[in-house]
C-alpha cells in the first residue's frame, strides 16, 4: 500500500491498471435505446443425485427478468464437441455469436488464477489445479495459468499441452503473494467493529514505556474512530487490487469464443468497505461477457471471519463474497472440504456441457439499472445453475456502456455543452504496428477544480472522477470508447499538495492511420459538477521504409520513480521511472514548469540512431543537444527523457525538434510551447 500512496506528490495520475469503481447513477434521466441486444446463458442441469441432465427441451424451463417471462430464440445443448447448429442472425445476435464461437467451432478456455495463498493453503490449491488437470477436457479445452499479487501475470498462455500447464502451477506454488484475504481481515478486524488492527486502547501496550507512543492513544473514541478509518483505506486498497485484475480478466476474454470460466483459488475476496457496488459491477461484466467463475477456497474446514460487505450491503465475509461470485456467474464455491476431487472433476463436467439459452431482452429501456435474471425449471427434480443479472446497458460502437459512463453520455448529450471547469486532454502516438499505431489519451484536470471530501477520523481526503473519450472518425462514426472511473484518497494534510497539481488519467488505445476527433467529459461525482471538450488528432502511416521510427513529442510534467515490477510494455514507462505528461502547451514559469520532453525511437537496424535536440525562437537557435542513449528496452525501443529548464527562458512562443538519423533515413518531430 505504501508504495503507491507515497508515489504521488503534486500529481495524481492514473494508467490503465489503476482502481476502478462502477455504479448505477441514481439521478441521471439520460435514457439510451439500442438495437436488439441478446442475451446469452450458459445453465448447468442436474438431477437430485447431482448427474448432469442432457436431454431439457426449451418447454423444461421459464426464463425471468426483473420477474417478467421472457420468450427463447434458441436453446440447444452443448457437449464440446459439436459444431453450432444454424441460427438466427439479427444484427447483436449475429454478432455475439460470432464472438462467442468465430471459426473455431465451439472451444472452452479456462483461466486458473492464483491470488493471496497462505503458506497452509498453498499445497491444496496446487493440488486442486492438478486434480482438474487430470479430468478428461479435451483437445477443445484451452487452459492458461495467472497469478494475482499487486498485478496480474500470465504464467502460461492457453495451451491444452499439460505438462507446460503443471509447469505453470509450479510456478504458482512458488510466487509471491499480498496477504490473503482472512490475514488481511484477521490483522485489521471488521472495519464498523471499532477494533483496532491489533489491539484495543483498553489493551494499548507501549514498544518504548514513556516514549510519544505511549500517549498516542489518550481519547479512545477518536482513536477507535481513525482506526476503522485507517483498516477502511487498507481494505479498499486490496479490495480494488483483486477486482481490478478480475475485471481485467473478464475483458481480455470478452471477444473469445466459446465457453469461458475462471477457476479462481483464494483464500477469500476482499469487496472495498467504501465502494461495495463495485462488486455487483463485477459480476454484471463477468455475466455481459459470458464468464463464469468457479471458486475455489483451499484451506479447508475453517469458520468465515465476520466482515460488513458483499451483495445488497448484507454482512459477508472474504469466503462469502467468494461464493456469491460463483453462484451470480454461474458457476459454484468449492470450500469447508479438504477432498477437492470430486468437486474439480465436477467444474470440469461442466465446461465440457450445458446448455446454451438466448433470449432478446423484453424490455429496450437500457436505463442502466441492475437486472434480476431468474431461471426455473417446469419440470420436477431439477437443479438449474446459471447467471443472475446484469447492467442494462447499451451497446456502444460494439462495446457495452459501463454504468459509470451514463453520466458522461449525458454531458455530451446536454445543450448547452456543460463546463464547469478547465481540462486538457490530447492523444499520444508512440509505435507503429500490424496496421494499427499505439497510442495514449491522456486527461489532465487542475487540482483545485475538483471536490474535496473530508473525513475527520483520521483526516483523509476523497475525490472521486469519471473520465469518458468517445473517438470518431471522419464520418463521425464511433471507433473507440474509452473511459476510467477514478476514486482515490489519501490523508487530508497532503491536500494541498494535490490541490496545486493535476489529476491525470492515460487510457490505452490502438488506432488504424487517419484523422480523428474526440469528445470527452470528464464529470465531478461529488462536487455534482461536469466539462466536455473536444480535439481533432491525427494518427500518421507508420510508411513502408526500414528506417527509425519516432513517437510523437511529450512534455513532461513530473517523473515518479520506477516501480519494481514495472510495466515494460507501457510506452510512458522507461528505466528512469514513469512519465505524467504535461497537456497544456502553455509553461507559467510563476508556477509549476515541466521538467523538459520525452519521446520514444524505434530502430530498424541493431545500431543506436543518433538523435538531436533543438530549441528554437523565432527560428533562431536557443541551444541544442545529441543525447547519449541509455540502452534499449526489451522491445528494442529507446525511451528518451531530455531535460529543458523551461524556468530560465524568456517569455515567447519556442519550438522543440527532435531529430533521429539511422541508416542515412530520418525520422523528425516537433512541438511548440509558450513560455508565459
Amino acid at each position: 500500500m505504501s508504495h503507491r500512496t507515497a508515489a504521488i506528490v503534486t500529481a495524481l495520475t492514473v494508467a490503465s491498471g489503476a482502481a476502478l469503481r462502477s455504479q448505477t447513477p441514481a439521478d441521471s434521466q439520460l435514457v439510451l435505446h439500442s438495437t436488439v441486444q441478446e442475451v446469452l446463458l450458459d445453465i448447468v442441469a442436474r438431477d437430485k443425485h447431482q448427474k448432469l441432465v442432457t436431454n431439457l427441451r426449451a418447454e423444461d424451463i421459464e426464463i425471468l427478468e426483473d420477474g417478467v417471462p421472457q420468450t427463447l430464440r434458441s436453446f440447444q445443448y452443448r457437449s464440446g464437441h459439436e459444431e453450432p447448429a444454424g441460427q438466427d442472425r439479427t444484427a447483436q445476435a449475429g454478432a455475439a455469436r460470432s464472438r462467442r464461437y468465430g471459426a473455431l467451432g465451439q472451444i472452452n478456455v479456462v483461466s486458473l488464477l492464483f491470488e493471496g495463498l497462505g503458506i497452509g493453503s498453498r499445497p491444496q490449491a496446487i493440488q486442486a489445479a492438478r486434480d482438474f488437470l487430470t479430468s478428461e477436457g479435451g483437445p477443445d479445452t484451452y487452459i492458461g495459468v495467472f497469478l494475482l499479487s499487486q498485478h496480474l501475470k500470465m504464467l502460461q498462455q492457453y495451451t491444452n499441452d499439460v505438462g507446460l500447464l503443471n509447469r505453470a502451477i509450479d510456478q504458482a506454488a512458488a510466487g509471491t503473494y499480498l496477504n490473503s484475504a482472512k490475514d488481511t481481515v484477521g490483522a485489521f478486524g471488521s472495519p464498523h467493529s471499532g477494533s483496532s488492527p491489533s489491539t484495543s486502547p483498553g489493551t494499548f501496550t507501549p514498544r518504548e514505556p514513556g516514549s510519544a507512543e505511549e500517549r498516542a492513544p489518550s481519547q479512545s473514541s477518536q482513536f477507535n474512530g481513525e482506526m476503522r478509518e485507517l483498516t477502511n483505506f487498507i481494505l479498499d486498497y486490496e479490495g480494488h487490487l483483486s477486482i481490478d485484475a478480475l475485471q481485467q480478466l473478464i475483458r481480455a476474454q470478452a471477444q473469445l469464443p466459446g465457453r469461458k470460466t475462471v477457476i479462481y483459488f483464494s483464500e477469500g475476496l476482499i469487496v472495498p468497505p467504501s465502494f461495495p457496488e463495485r462488486f455487483r459491477a463485477l459480476v454484471s461484466a463477468a455475466n455481459r461477457a459470458n464468464v463464469a467463475f468457479y471458486t475455489v477456497e483451499p484451506s479447508g474446514l475453517s469458520t468465515a471471519l465476520p466482515f460488513p460487505m458483499g451483495m445488497g450491503g448484507s454482512r459477508a465475509g472474504p469466503q462469502d463474497n467468494l461464493r456469491y461470485l460463483a453462484e451470480d456467474t454461474g458457476g459454484f464455491a468449492v470450500a469447508d472440504t479438504n477432498d477437492v476431487r470430486v468437486p474439480m472433476r465436477r467444474v470440469m463436467e461442466e465446461v465440457r456441457a450445458h446448455y446454451e439459452a438466448a433470449y432478446a431482452p423484453s424490455s429496450t429501456n437500457y436505463d442502466g439499472h441492475f437486472r434480476i435474471i431468474e431461471v426455473r425449471a417446469r419440470r420436477p427434480g431439477l437443479r438449474l445453475q446459471s447467471r443472475k443479472g446484469y447492467f442494462a446497458l447499451p451497446f456502444l460502437g460494439g462495446e457495452a456502456v459501463e454504468p459509470f459512463e451514463l453520466a458522461g453520455l449525458a454531458a455530451l448529450d446536454a445543450k448547452p455543452l456543460p463546463h464547469a471547469f478547465g481540462f486538457h486532454s490530447g492523444v499520444l502516438a508512440f509505435r507503429a504496428e500490424g496496421g494499427e499505431t499505439e497510442c495514449r489519451a491522456v486527461f489532465s484536470v487542475p487540482g483545485q477544480a475538483l471536490h474535496f471530501t473530508e473525513d475527520s477520523h483520521p483526516r483523509l481526503f476523497r475525490l472521486h472522477a469519471t473520465f469518458l473519450a468517445l473517438v470518431k472518425d471522419e464520418q463521425d462514426q464511433v471507433v473507440r470508447k474509452i473511459s476510467r472511473d477514478l476514486a482515490f484518497q489519501a490523508p487530508a494534510d497532503r491536500r494541498p499538495e494535490f490541490e496545486r497539481g493535476e489529476v491525470t488519467v492515460m487510457l490505452p488505445l490502438r488506432l488504424a492511420p487517419g484523422r480523428y476527433h474526440v469528445e470527452a467529459a470528464v464529470n465531478d461525482v461529488d462536487g455534482k459538477t461536469a466539462s466536455t471538450g473536444r480535439i481533432v488528432f491525427v494518427v500518421p502511416s507508420a510508411g513502408a521504409g526500414t528506417h527509425v521510427a519516432l513517437s510523437d513529442l511529450v512534455l513532461v510534467r513530473s517523473v515518479q520513480p520506477p516501480e519494481e515490477d514495472r510495466d515494460a510494455v507501457n510506452p510512458l514507462e522507461f528505466s528512469g521511472g514513469k512519465i505524467t505528461p504535461e497537456m497544456s502547451s502553455t509553461i507559467v514559469k510563476s508556477g509549476k514548469t515541466a521538467e523538459g520532453v520525452y519521446f520514444v525511437l524505434y530502430p530498424r537496424g541493431d545500431a543506436k540512431p543518433d538523435v538531436r535536440i533543438a530549441l528554437a525562437r523565432n527560428g533562431e537557435l536557443v541551444s541544442a543537444a545529441r543525447p547519449d542513449l541509455s540502452p534499449a528496452e526489451t522491445d528494442g525501443s529507446y525511451r528518451v527523457w531530455s531535460r529543458i529548464p523551461f524556468g530560465g527562458l524568456d517569455p515567447g512562443v519556442y519550438e522543440i525538434t527532435v531529430t533521429a538519423s539511422e541508416g542515412g533515413a530520418t525520422a523528425r518531430r516537433r512541438i511548440a510551447i509558450q513560455i508565459e
